[in-house]
């Protein structure tokens, strides 16, 4: 099972790997200016940094047998989970006051890609909570 959770978690990184590829061809880290975009970098970023983090400790805590690792993990991917819905909604079509900004990086993301690395991180986040509270 836990081979599983890192086969998971490495799905949702290629995943991730794939639109953070788009946002960047399409020019998401040169939008800076607040409105300009809906996905600050700091989110995109910190998304990205705590996720490899996550994984980072999920292989330690598969190849030591750490379990202060795997809860570790645990907390992390909870964090990365919550930065990715809080981009998922700023990504949705809204009529607030970024709606116009039709131009940004992010709305080149394909549809089918944003909801199998939402499902697939989903799918990874309760993994990683079955196997950490089962071990407890």
């Amino acid at each position: 099972m836990r081979v599983f959770v890192l086969c998971a978690w490495l799905l949702t990184a290629a995943l991730g790997g794939y639109l953070g590829t788009v946002w960047i061809r399409h020019g998401g880290l040169r939008q800076h200016t607040p409105g300009v975009t809906r996905l600050p970098l700091w989110l995109v970023v910190g998304h990205v940094a705590l996720a490899v983090a996550g994984l980072l400790a999920w292989t330690v805590y598969l190849l030591g047998g750490l379990r202060s690792s795997a809860w570790a993990a645990c907390a992390v991917v909870l964090v990365v989970a919550a930065f990715g819905f809080m981009m998922l909604l700023r990504w949705l079509p809204s009529s607030g006051r970024h709606s116009q900004a039709g131009g940004t990086a992010e709305r080149h993301f394909p549809l089918t890609a944003v909801v199998a690395h939402g499902t697939s991180a989903g799918a990874t986040v309760l993994l990683v909570l079955l196997v950490v509270l089962r071990r407890a």
